[in-house]
C-alpha cells in the first residue's frame, strides 16, 4: 500500500532541517562567545566573583594596526569596589586640581607599569616583566594590558595617551 505524498509534512521536515542547520552554524561561529576560553588572566579569576567589581577579559584586544594584547578590565560597581581596587593596585589619591578636572566630566587615562605576578617593580629592569595599568578615575575602571615585549608596552602607552586627549 502506497502512501500519498503530503506536501505539508514535507515542507515542515525541510524547515526543521534548515533550522537545525542554521542553529548548528550559529553555534560554530559563536563558539568562543558561548563557551569562553579558559585562558584568562590570574587577575580576572581573582575578581570575577567579587560582587562590587565587574571583571572582563578581552583576548587579543587591538591596540593599533600591528599590536594585539590580552586585557583584563575591572570596573567598580560602587564605592566599596573602587576602594578595594585602589587599595589592591596602590592607586594614588588625586590632588584637588585633578579631582576638579574629573568632576567636570573630563576622563584622563593615567597609565603606569606594574609588575607581573606581584614581583617587585624595579627601575631599570627588563620591560617584558611588566604589564600596563590604565586608571580611569572618572569611570572607576582599571584596565590591565598584558604585554610581552617593549613594542607592545610603548604602543599601549601611546594608545592610552591618545584616549586621554580624545576624551570629553
Amino acid at each position: 500500500m502506497k502512501r500519498q505524498f503530503n506536501k505539508k509534512r514535507f515542507w515542515i521536515i525541510v524547515a526543521l532541517i534548515a533550522l537545525v542547520e542554521a542553529l548548528t552554524l550559529f553555534c560554530i561561529f559563536q563558539w568562543k562567545y558561548i563557551f569562553p576560553s579558559k585562558e584568562v588572566s590570574e587577575i580576572y579569576t581573582r575578581y570575577e566573583n567579587v560582587d562590587e567589581i565587574a571583571a572582563s577579559f578581552i583576548k587579543d584586544y587591538k591596540v593599533n594596526d600591528s599590536v594585539f594584547v590580552d586585557v583584563t578590565m575591572l570596573e567598580a560597581k560602587d564605592s566599596a569596589g573602587w576602594a578595594m581596587l585602589k587599595q589592591d593596585f596602590s592607586v594614588p589619591e588625586l590632588n584637588a586640581e585633578l579631582q576638579t578636572f574629573i568632576d567636570n566630566g573630563k576622563n584622563p587615562i593615567f597609565s603606569r607599569r606594574i609588575a607581573k605576578n606581584g614581583q617587585p617593580l624595579k627601575a631599570h629592569a627588563d620591560t617584558t616583566n611588566y604589564d600596563v595599568l590604565a586608571i580611569s578615575y572618572y569611570s572607576h575602571t582599571l584596565t590591565l594590558f598584558h604585554t610581552n615585549n617593549n613594542d607592545e608596552l610603548y604602543a599601549i602607552f601611546h594608545h592610552n595617551f591618545d584616549e586621554s586627549i580624545n576624551s570629553k
